[in-house]
């Protein structure tokens, strides 16, 4: 049987945020498993790298129909222990499945360029090729909220590429990213080509400095993010972080503000609110501020909270109630800061944690800036005009994705264009995440950029061959210079 699960220490509960009934569990590895993950990884890239990208793209093909096979168990287990709603949960795993196959032929299809060495005289002569080859072993840290879609995303590129991975899953509902790797394993993975080492912290910062190891993908906190780099810095490691963002979506005065919050639900909802692209800054023309507060508070009361394995919940528990908590205290502090608590409290029910409005939040407050509320929370901040929403939405450091919600197509096009962030949506949520669009951010929210090709460009490195005077020489034509 091929050993995928590196993890010989003690057995780790895991339990359902929303009762915390026990799903299951899983044990924490050691920090000699970590050394054997990656000696075993070392040993498997070479023969994993140097197959036939068809062959490659078989497996992961059948990786892709393994998930699809195993849609209703992982759906209910990533449910279950992360708290995601159902219908949210089924179609990550089956957007999983997708961006797999599209990986798997991304890598069967790669090709290389010639380079133009007929462009420098000295050269003409020569025939070389630039290629895209693997960075060896790459270690993926998942966090909680997307834990399916994110391993595929990380490993899943990895692996088209010739790459092979460590997947560290996350502590808190580390059960369905370890579900998702053995499926991959059980369609014919070679041994270690792809591992998964679970643990805490103390695991992945071993993972990410580990000797042997190429490249680290990580998306988390900014925290984590910030450790990791200090921690690989004499390293030069390459790293890709994705570490959140303050999303900010700015409502003009003529913006239609029924859609406006129909798409600011839809996005603030997504895992409970615990997305990294969510809207969580709504800076709005000061003349529409009121009607939106009250607009925002009926749609929020009508929102369906419940078990997330109920087909009808829109809503369910955060990841813990440490999280809950957390987002409680940004709610009091944005009050004491000036803000009104339009809905919702800072009461904590373990980890459920109802919808929540903050109306009239001023522009110096936590959260109009750095403070990213990872919960159901909207912020309404009222703005004298456009210079004033592009220098509040360019105040936060977390700069990855806005939006901007207008009639006037030419100035939405105008205030994009003036806004410090990774991605921008007109008149719609600025969580959109397609996987054929280069997502990522800028400033404190990370570096790198993943999705369809972009993840794959960011696990590779360019290499060139060089044929040396294997062309026919070449005449002279006129005057060189000319």
């Amino acid at each position: 049987m091929t050993v995928w699960l590196r993890a010989s220490g003690a057995p780790h509960a895991v339990r359902a945020p929303a009762d915390r009934a026990e799903v299951g569990e899983l044990p924490n590895a050691t920090m000699d498993d970590v050394k054997q993950a990656v000696a075993a990884a070392r040993d498997a890239l070479d023969g994993w790298r140097r197959g036939a990208p068809h062959a490659r793209a078989a497996i992961l093909r059948r990786g892709a129909e393994g998930l699809r096979a195993h849609l209703s168990e992982l759906a209910s287990l990533h449910a279950r222990e992360s708290g995601k709603v159902i219908t949210q949960a089924r179609k990550e795993v089956l957007g999983a499945a997708d961006l797999l196959e599209a990986n798997a032929s991304l890598g069967r299809f790669a090709k290389g360029e010639v380079a133009p060495t007929g462009a420098v005289p000295g050269f003409e002569r020569d025939l070389t090729w630039v290629e895209r080859v693997p960075l060896g072993i790459i270690v993926c840290i998942i966090p909680f909220n997307f834990p399916v879609e994110l391993t595929i995303e990380k490993a899943g590129a990895a692996l088209a590429a010739g790459n092979v991975a460590i997947v560290k899953p996350p502590p808190q509902n580390p059960l369905a990213t370890a579900r998702t790797v053995e499926i991959l394993v059980e369609a014919g993975l070679p041994e270690a080509v792809l591992q998964v080492v679970p643990g805490g912290a103390d695991v992945g910062s071993a993972l990410c400095t580990a000797p042997g190891v190429d490249a680290v993908s990580l998306t988390g906190s900014v925290g984590a993010g910030l450790a990791v780099a200090a921690a690989t810095a004499q390293l030069l490691r390459p790293l890709h972080l994705e570490l959140g963002g303050n999303g900010a979506s700015i409502v003009l005065g003529d913006a239609d503000l029924q859609h406006v919050v129909l798409e600011t639900i839809r996005g603030r909802t997504l895992m409970n609110g615990q997305a990294c692209a969510a809207t969580k800054r709504l800076v709005v023309e000061r003349s529409r501020a009121r009607d939106l507060t009250e607009r925002l508070d009926e749609a929020l009361g009508a929102v369906r909270m419940g078990d997330p394995l109920d087909e009808a919940s829109e809503l369910g528990p955060l990841i813990d109630r440490s999280a809950a908590a957390r987002v409680a205290d940004q709610v009091r502090r944005a009050r004491e800061q000036g803000a009104s608590l339009v809905r919702g409290s800072w009461k904590v029910d373990d980890a459920w944690f109802p919808p929540a409005l903050l109306a009239d939040v001023p522009i110096d407050a936590d959260v109009a800036r750095d403070d990213e509320i990872f919960g159901p929370v909207a912020t309404v901040i009222p703005v004298a005009g456009d210079d004033e929403a592009v220098r509040v939405v360019n105040a936060s450091s977390l700069g990855l994705t806005a939006a901007v919600f207008s009639a006037d197509l030419p100035r939405a096009i105008s205030i994009a264009e003036r806004l410090q962030v990774g991605g921008v949506v007109i008149n719609g949520t600025n969580n959109y995440r397609p996987p054929v669009v280069p997502f990522g951010g800028v400033g404190m929210a990370g570096y790198g950029r993943e999705g369809l090709g972009y993840s794959y460009e960011e696990l590779t490195r360019t290499r060139f061959i060089a044929l040396r005077g294997v062309r026919p020489a070449t005449a002279p034509i006129g005057d060189a210079d000319g």
